[in-house]
């Protein structure tokens, strides 16, 4: 049985366990249109591991904000999930985490933890839920896309200085994807 907890300090030696690599045969192009961006998914030559990197690590710093939560997903006594959220600017919350078990997708685990999220948000008197994901994470933008969230932005320059995208031709440097969902 899936349950939704908030972290605490008794459950945060859990916090940053999950199992974060996907499989990603995808990579996510954009095409403008008159009624703004719209994702297409372009297969990539190979499908590839992928792992998504811990946002947060420090959780004392983050039990103590009063203007974030973190939940985690537990099945079997045992964490398959996690969401970050805080409050943000022009009445929006700010999703930062969001991440399920391999062994644990498409089961609800995502849904439910983000369905946490926007009722922490309402309460909060929020209007809606903005999330920054990249084009290098086809399936976060398929779950944003099937959770009800738009694409509001593209920021190609974000990540530009970090040695690991200078690395790579320009053409080919990881964009970041903005999405919004309003209540």
């Amino acid at each position: 049985m899936l349950t939704i907890q908030p972290l605490t300090p008794e459950t945060r030696e859990q916090f940053n366990l999950v199992d974060a690599r996907f499989l990603a045969g995808d990579r996510v192009q954009l095409r403008v249109t008159r009624k703004g961006f719209v994702p297409e998914y372009i297969p990539l030559p190979a499908a590839e591991w992928r792992t998504v990197k811990p946002r947060i690590t420090d959780t004392a710093r983050l039990l103590a904000d009063p203007s974030a939560m973190a939940c985690l997903a537990v099945a079997d006594s045992r964490c398959v999930g996690q969401a970050v959220a805080r409050l943000g600017s022009h009445r929006l919350c700010e999703l930062l985490d969001l991440r399920v078990d391999a062994h644990h997708r498409r089961q609800g685990v995502g849904s439910a933890l983000l369905s946490t999220c926007v009722d922490w948000a309402k309460r909060a008197g929020r209007a809606g839920l903005r999330v920054e994901t990249t084009d290098e994470q086809p399936l976060a933008c398929l779950f944003l896309e099937h959770a009800g969230f738009a694409l509001g932005g593209v920021d190609r320059l974000l990540h530009w200085a970090e040695p690991e995208q200078q690395q790579r031709m320009p053409a080919i440097r990881e964009s970041v994807l903005v999405f919004y969902r309003f209540f």
